[in-house]
């Protein structure tokens, strides 16, 4: 009687899909998220002048170089009419090349890229006025946060599926206990029986 070792089955590739999937869903956020970093990094705002200002994004946001109390401001864009503006909630500034500019009033709603021409009645300050898109830092910081946790969540379970897939490969392929052999009758190197040897005659 032979008792033959049971071979295991090969092992599944599941996690190693689902490992996969999640690197190339975690690749795919990331690369969203750094288009959206791109486009909504601040910029410096142009400054206002008697000549109309071009915005090359939807918009607008009227900045100051300095901390005003709501200062009078209009808007029109290159057809004469007159661009809604509304006061921000809070505080809100802008930091570039070690310059700060403070959020003033914003468009409520996006205007289209465009000619605009945009007034600031100030007479008590000699503060400096600007325009640029309407988007706010909040974009560009929740783009940032929206990187690398695509990265850290996706990526980092696309790692720990990868090492379980191989741990369990690694168990599988493990040689198994052998199970020893048993045969019945005589032993072909033992010597015959004595009741097996032939007889004189």
């Amino acid at each position: 009687m032979t008792s033959d070792s049971v071979q295991p089955a090969p092992p599944r590739r599941t996690l190693i899909w689902f490992a996969v999937g999640s690197f190339v869903i975690g690749l795919v956020l990331a690369g969203l998220f750094a288009w959206r970093i791109v486009q909504t990094a601040p910029k410096s705002p142009e400054p206002i002048g008697e000549s109309t200002v071009h915005l090359e994004k939807d918009g607008l946001t009227v900045y100051s170089s300095t901390p005003v109390l709501s200062p009078t401001c209009e808007a029109k864009d290159s057809n004469g009419s007159d661009v809604p503006l509304s006061p921000v909630s809070g505080s809100e500034l802008l930091t570039i090349n070690s310059e700060t500019w403070y959020v003033v009033v914003r468009s409520v709603k996006p205007v289209p890229p465009g000619d605009y021409v945009i007034s600031c009645a100030d007479d008590e300050t000699g503060t400096t006025y600007a325009v640029g898109p309407r988007d706010s830092v909040a974009g560009f910081v929740v783009s940032i946060f929206g990187l690398i946790g695509s990265v850290l969540i996706f990526f980092g379970l696309g790692l720990v599926l990868l090492i379980l897939a191989l741990v369990r490969r690694r168990r599988t392929n493990r040689p198994s206990n052998t199970f020893p052999t048993y045969r019945t009758g005589p032993d072909p190197g033992a010597d015959p029986r004595p009741d097996d040897r032939p007889q004189d005659s």
